[in-house]
């Protein structure tokens, strides 16, 4: 039986969006995206050097979903 592919997802600036987990299924990237946007719901905002301000709807989409070989 083929093992599940994993995924990093990484922050608008190529980092881990988590310092705990490496790791996610294909099920858990969504909710991961969103619980990653609502840590800056208070700001209103990801601030990026490479991007500027990202509104915190937009900040799933900057960030990069990576699969793991």
């Amino acid at each position: 039986m083929p093992k599940a592919p994993k995924f990093r997802i990484l922050s608008p600036d190529g980092f881990d969006i988590r310092m705990d987990k490496h790791s996610y299924t294909e099920k858990q990237v969504e909710g991961e995206l969103k619980d990653f946007a609502k840590r800056y719901e208070r700001q209103g905002y990801y601030s990026s050097p490479r991007y500027g301000r990202i509104d915190v709807s937009d900040i799933p989409d900057y960030c990069s979903v990576v699969p793991i070989d």
